[in-house]
Order: C-alpha cells, then sequence, then structure tokens
C-alpha cells in the first residue's frame, strides 16, 4: 500500500500510542514497528518526527486516507494490538477511537488473522 510521507508519520504515531496504550513496550511490539519503519522506508530521524507528531492531527490526516488505506491501516493496528499475545482492552479502545472518527468500517475482529485473535490472552 502507498502512502505519503505525512501519511506514513500519521500512521506510525497511532501505532506508537496503541504500543504504550497497555503501559508495557513488548520486544514483540517495537520489533513490528521497526519492521515498518523500515517497510516504510523510514529513518531515526522521521522516529523523532512521529514521536513528536500529535496524535490529533495524526487523525485528521488519516481520516482523509483513501478505503483502502484505511482498510490498510486498520490492519496494521490490529497486528500491532496482537503482535504481543496480548488483546488489551485499552488498544482496542484506541482502535474503535480511530476507526470512528476516521471511517474506518472494519472491525477490530475483521482486519486480521482470526487465528491469531483466538490464541491471544485478554487483558
Amino acid at each position: 500500500m502507498e502512502y505519503t510521507f505525512q501519511e506514513k508519520i500519521a500512521v506510525m504515531r497511532i501505532l506508537l500510542d496503541i504500543i504504550h496504550a497497555d503501559g508495557i513496550i513488548d520486544a514483540r511490539e517495537t520489533f513490528f514497528f521497526n519492521k515498518l519503519k523500515e517497510e516504510f522506508n523510514l529513518t531515526d530521524e522521521d522516529h523523532e518526527l512521529v514521536k513528536s507528531k500529535n496524535s490529533l492531527i495524526a487523525l485528521t490526516q488519516i481520516k482523509l486516507m483513501t478505503e483502502d488505506q484505511k482498510t490498510d491501516f486498520a490492519r496494521l493496528m490490529s497486528e500491532m494490538i496482537i503482535v504481543d499475545g496480548d488483546i488489551n482492552t485499552n488498544e482496542v479502545s484506541i482502535y474503535e477511537v480511530v476507526a470512528d472518527f476516521c471511517g474506518i468500517k472494519v472491525p477490530f475482529e475483521d482486519a486480521t488473522d482470526n487465528e491469531q485473535i483466538a490464541g491471544c490472552t485478554r487483558s
């Protein structure tokens, strides 16, 4: 999926919010984030932009993305939520707020592999 530079920064900002939502930064979350950073061709300097990006501004940019981009972003959010093997209620709440505000029509459970979801604990 193609994203502009600003869309990539916005996507990564929300994913960073999901990482921090449960108060535990798991190595698998960090690995997934860094892998995505590489796929997006983002540098360490860009990572600083991600950290300083206002989440509400990120949401307004995501809201303007295409339906295909939003569906892909829903998948990325879901993958970030389940990558540590635990589905945290705060992480799912962020997913739902983002989906509601941005017009993402894909429920969390439908955005990724149901088998992986079934194998997760819930906190």
